[in-house]
């Protein structure tokens, strides 16, 4: 009888064993048969569970180190240095990037390469119009979000970044209690992109706090499983987006009819110079944006133009509170920039920017710390030749960049903040916060600039008593307090 125990015992294992094996197999059995053409030649690598893939395990490294090296690292390890590996990742076969200069090629090559962004985040971004986006379109969008990349351009800006950094800060100061600064600092950098979107001034206020109030839905949901049952965050965050739409669409008609009146004006904002592409007078032949477009720019923009900005500065200002040494060298350096002012009267200038030096390394330094959770999507728009392999289309590639963000190699002590480490790095190929080409972070520049006037005030005006005693870097619960000085 304890005989029979034994051999059943071990069938079930044997069995169970045998079941896990085969089930693991089945996604590259699936593919490897697929894509067996000789046309086809796929990075080596494990397509993990059928359906979910590689997620389970993704996931479970993003909560051990937060860097995800422990997810990318077990490729290398096991399939060799080679830079790319076959996985499954959100929902469809891809194509995981360990080497930078692998990366830089992908990024570069706006031919063969779309945003891969998975379907689940794209409809919280913002869906595509009936009939798509063609490619005429999508160039003149870029086109015409040019001047938020050019730093010359930028300063059509700067009054209202300073005038609302001002006003926030002394704002906070007064109210004399604890603030989530990472959550304060979200509003400020809201009303700055508002701005550059559609001239918020000319909108209705409760318009825009629809759209502040919604969006943070949006942000929940990308975190959420894509479960579109109602309750859920995904769904909340579906919703969130058609609240948004309604409000752009309103805003859109009201501002037809203010352009109709005022047509042949210089445009101050993304909005009305994507409306004027509809102009009659724009040119037979020439590309007209649709209204559907006009709207799903403005969706994706409103969805990562802000909360990035509140990030850094609330990271800033907190690594240069934990790091003294850090913080005086940055305070020196914008007291000798008010020194020079040729009146003690004369407030911040957008040419000093320029001469912030060491400043541009504590948000240099910020943004490679706070980045190493961040995920490049592409997607393979035709079968593609690269490094030494041939990917079909249709093909996920992605990038984890707390990879190459952290490296040891490159960074000494890379979870040390230490914004000096700048004096000898002049921004390794592998330092990619806003990605890199054609498709690159279109706001990056206008990051850095909103990032650098909050910091200059704050240095030199503000300290924060911090009350929570959390360690994560965006927990911050301080009250904000003025200081003493004479420098304005």
């Amino acid at each position: 009888m304890e005989l029979d125990n034994v051999f059943l015992y071990t069938a079930l294992a044997v069995g169970v064993v045998t079941i896990y094996s085969v089930l693991k197999r089945v996604n590259d059995w699936y593919y490897s048969f697929k894509f067996s053409s000789k046309e086809y030649n796929v990075p080596p690598g494990d397509m993990g569970w059928p359906f979910i893939g590689n997620m389970l395990f993704f996931f479970r490294s993003f909560k051990l180190g937060g860097d995800l090296g422990t997810f990318i690292s077990y490729f290398v390890t096991r399939f060799g240095a080679g830079g790319m590996y076959k996985s499954f990742m959100f929902g469809v076969p891809s194509v995981i990037i360990s080497t930078p200069e692998i990366v830089r090629k992908v990024l570069m090559d706006d031919d063969n390469f779309d945003l891969g962004f998975p379907q689940y985040l794209r409809d919280i971004l913002g869906q595509e119009p009936v009939g798509g986006t063609t490619i005429q379109e999508d160039k003149l969008i870029r086109r015409l979000t040019a001047p938020i990349k050019n730093h010359i351009s930028l300063s059509s800006y700067f009054d209202c970044i300073k005038k609302i950094a001002k006003s926030s800060f002394e704002k906070w100061a007064e109210m004399g209690e604890p603030v989530d600064l990472f959550s304060e600092m979200k509003r400020p950098a809201f009303d700055v992109l508002m701005q550059v979107l559609i001239d918020g001034d000319k909108v209705d206020p409760k318009l825009l706090d629809i759209v502040f109030n919604q969006n943070s839905y949006r942000f929940r949901g990308l975190h959420a499983l894509p479960f579109n049952i109602p309750g859920f965050a995904y769904n909340k965050a579906l919703n969130a987006r058609r609240e948004i739409v309604k409000v752009y669409e309103e805003i859109i008609n009201q501002r037809k009819v203010m352009i109709a009146k005022t047509k042949g004006q210089p445009r101050s904002n993304l909005l009305e110079t994507m409306l004027d592409t509809q102009d009659d007078d724009n040119g037979e032949g020439k590309t007209k944006l649709r209204d559907g477009n006009i709207v799903k720019t403005l969706l994706w923009y409103t969805f990562g133009g802000y909360e990035s900005v509140a990030r850094v500065a609330t990271k800033a200002i907190m690594h240069l509170e934990r790091n003294p040494e850090f913080y005086q060298k940055a305070k020196e350096e914008q007291e000798e920039i008010v020194k020079r002012r040729s009146s003690p009267n004369d407030g911040l200038n957008f040419e000093e920017i320029a001469q912030m030096k060491y400043l541009a390394k504590v948000i240099n330094e910020t943004l490679r710390m706070g980045s190493t959770e961040t995920v490049l999507f592409r997607e393979a728009n035709t079968t593609v030749n690269i490094n030494g392999y041939s990917v079909p289309k249709g093909w996920k590639f992605l990038t984890l960049l707390g990879k190459f963000h952290m490296d040891p190699k490159v960074y000494v002590k890379p979870k040390e903040f230490n914004p000096s480490r700048w004096d000898d790095l002049d921004k390794p190929p592998s330092f990619l916060p806003f990605g890199i080409g054609p498709k690159m972070c279109p706001g990056a520049n206008l990051v850095r600039l909103e990032v650098s006037v909050f910091l200059h005030y704050y240095i030199l005006y503000y300290r924060i008593e911090q009350i929570s005693s959390k360690s994560e870097m965006e927990t911050c619960i301080a009250r904000i307090k003025k200081l003493s000085t004479s420098y304005e």
